[in-house]
């Protein structure tokens, strides 16, 4: 279809409480006004020129997401007032439900047909969900995306069956729901399983899932370190050196995915309430709880250095500045950004990591270059911090739980990778005093930290 629709759109939209129709505009068609207010910027829409129905329906669903009507989180109200999602956790829904009416408007199906024409496995694969996975899993055969992206993808549009058949817009859901047992090594996050020979032991635990997940045997098989591209220290120096980041905000935002292993959307939703004044408190290490991936609770750590820095940014002149413009939209400045733009409004993920863009652009005269991405930066931090506590031979099971946690990661596995490619670095000299200067107040709290799980765990796992 031309014209790249269905697509997503982001508009300023007013998710208020209570509607009512107000006055007449000068089209004589009636407004509506809310008794209470909520506006949201760049909130996502799934725009269509072709199946209008389908995608009013689709952005209802995402409203009751962000609202918390339908699946709330567990820890819903920290980063979303109104008790839903996150804005990032709504863009990702409508991306997915964008990408399934596109395939609906190519194929000319509906949607709504949730009736096989008999009981029959066979027949059901014509239904236009399992119709959808069958194109997802082609894509995956065809490695235009990865099998995790694909099940993200279908999950959504399970969600959303889910979510209509909620509505009653549907009779019922079109897929099959099925209990499974998972036998796997227990990864708890209990410190004792780290340091005995218990944690080897199988755990099983029972979970439901449907017959939409897209198989393994489709997972393409990717190298130990897949994925991983920290910066060097050439890149670093670089980076460091450049005129980009002799601004105070830009430098802030690259030293929150370094030091802090921030993604860039955590950075972009970092509130200035978080930072405190180092002066009032003796601390070495300030832990913060913030909302990640996932509306995924974790606590980070920020050095003393970094802490003042950030205090120092939220009572300058910029973000003083752009706070005002902020206020005169929200009236509220509790859980304003620490890093807004110069319209006072939220820096977008892709503003965040437009800094490389900058930062690549610069140095292009001179014929050099910066292969690596914002996101690569986290790379940086948690490489450099495994190879860091190795060095200082706090237990390794330790290491792995820590960097697990700071890291916010669903299992161990993904940490090991990390932990593999950090006991292949060797610091020269110059680099082994950076990482200690940057790292170099971590060690005490997680020396002592591991002392404590040492004490109550046995041995070194």
């Amino acid at each position: 279809m031309s014209g790249n629709y269905p697509k997503v759109v982001k508009q300023t939209v007013n998710l208020g409480s209570l509607p009512y129709f107000s006055d007449v505009d000068e089209k004589s068609q009636r407004t509506i006004a809310f008794h209470e207010d909520h506006v949201v910027e760049r909130f996502p829409r799934v725009l269509s020129l072709v199946r209008i129905q389908d995608a009013l329906e689709i952005n209802l669903f995402l409203e009751h997401r962000y609202k918390g009507l339908f699946m709330p989180p567990k820890r819903g109200g920290k980063k979303n007032p109104l008790g839903g999602v996150s804005l990032i956790t709504v863009q990702s829904l409508a991306n997915s439900m964008s990408l399934f009416l596109q395939w609906v408007e190519k194929n000319n199906v509906d949607w709504h047909e949730v009736y096989a024409v008999s009981d029959s496995d066979k027949a059901k694969y014509w239904l236009p969900v399992y119709r959808y996975r069958k194109h997802l899993i082609e894509q995956v055969i065809a490695k235009d995306i990865d099998r995790d992206t694909a099940n993200l993808y279908i999950n959504h549009v399970r969600q959303f069956y889910e979510w209509a058949r909620k509505q009653r817009r549907i009779d019922k859901v079109p897929f099959k729901y099925k209990t499974k047992v998972i036998k796997k090594k227990r990864k708890d996050g209990s410190l004792d399983l780290l340091f005995t020979d218990y944690g080897s032991e199988e755990k099983g635990f029972t979970i439901t899932t449907t017959d939409l997940l897209i198989p393994k045997k489709y997972k393409q098989k990717k190298s130990g370190d897949a994925g991983l591209s920290p910066y060097s220290q050439d890149d670093l120096k670089l980076l460091y050196a450049s005129k980009e980041l002799t601004k105070h905000g830009a430098k802030l935002r690259v030293d929150l995915a370094v030091q802090c292993g921030l993604r860039a959307e955590e950075v972009a939703t970092f509130t200035a309430s978080y930072v405190v004044d180092p002066d009032l408190e003796n601390k070495a290490i300030y832990y913060v709880t913030i909302i990640g991936k996932y509306d995924k609770e974790r606590t980070i750590m920020v050095s003393k250095g970094l802490m003042t820095s950030l205090w120092q940014y939220r009572n300058g002149k910029e973000h003083q500045g752009r706070l005002a413009k902020w206020q005169l939209e929200h009236g509220n400045c509790d859980d304003a950004p620490l890093f807004l733009n110069r319209s006072g409004n939220f820096m977008s993920r892709k503003s965040i990591g437009n800094v490389i863009s900058k930062v690549r652009k610069e140095l292009a005269p001179f014929g050099k270059t910066l292969k690596r991405d914002f996101h690569d930066l986290r790379s940086t931090f948690a490489t450099n911090l495994a190879g860091f506590l190795i060095h200082k031979n706090l237990p390794i099971g330790f290491v792995q739980y820590k960097l697990m946690q700071l890291m916010g990661h669903a299992d161990f596995s993904t940490t090991q990778k990390y932990i593999n490619f950090a006991r292949s670095l060797t610091f020269d000299k110059q680099m082994a005093s950076w990482v200690d200067k940057l790292f170099g107040e971590f060690v005490a709290p997680l020396q002592e930290d591991a002392f404590l799980a040492e004490q109550s765990g046995g041995a070194d796992a």
